[in-house]
């Protein structure tokens, strides 16, 4: 219990910016774990300290403790946090570039959720795919696979996530040069975000501003 009470404070800590403090609790934690002979412990504070070195630029180190976190549950058994540690893989190759080895494996992980029933799993891992599908320059399937996760978010009613996969889905649109359906994307993500007075909808806002700048030049540059 000592060491579940740690990761939860660590969470906490987290997702206040307090990444020093976080840290020292996960350190604690898995020590206590490992301590334990507890491997999905173990593994959920792997989890957990990818997504810190995720949030401090260390994305190298977000694939190694991903990686080690799926080790753990496939020894451990149990299909569910197998899948959700596969797309965890997946989403850390892709933010350091490696999208085909991300795609495969969250192709693997879709599979499993689908047998699973998982449909939150699902859509997150559509999205993942989705991303590396971007990147890859396939983006009429990233379109695709982005719409799997959005009709998902939709129906189980997670706005926050709704409103990631649609800025993601003007992202694509941008990269295609379909400037409108990047507008139309990101201002319903933005609504979304507003009511969620959710800090990301600066951003958001931001980046809506200077595809209407980027417009604007392209229109004066025509007319010229």
């Amino acid at each position: 219990m000592e060491a579940h009470a740690l990761r939860g404070l660590a969470r906490v800590a987290g997702r206040l910016g307090l990444h020093e403090e976080a840290g020292a609790h996960l350190d604690q934690a898995l020590r206590l774990f490992a301590e334990l002979g507890d491997d999905v412990g173990q593994a959920t504070v792997h989890r957990s300290l990818a997504w810190e070195a995720e949030q401090r630029g260390d994305l190298t180190g977000a694939l190694r403790h991903d990686q080690l976190a799926l080790e753990l549950l496939r020894a451990a058994g149990g299909q569910a946090a197998q899948a959700s540690a596969l797309n965890a893989v997946g989403w850390s190759h892709a933010m350091l570039g490696n999208h085909r080895q991300a795609l495969s494996h969250c192709s693997e992980a879709l599979s499993m959720l689908e047998d699973l029933g998982d449909r939150v799993g699902q859509a997150a891992t559509w999205d993942s795919i989705a991303y590396a599908q971007h990147h890859l320059g396939r983006h009429s399937e990233a379109l695709a696979s982005y719409r799997s996760a959005l009709a998902i978010y939709r129906d189980l009613g997670v706005p926050a996530e709704e409103a990631g996969t649609l800025t993601r889905i003007g992202d694509t649109h941008r990269a295609m040069g379909h400037h409108g359906a990047a507008r139309k994307a990101w201002h319903s993500a933005l609504a979304l975000l507003l009511r969620l007075c959710h800090p990301d909808a600066g951003r958001l806002r931001a980046r809506l501003d200077g595809l209407s700048d980027a417009a604007a030049c392209a229109t004066a540059a025509d007319g010229t």
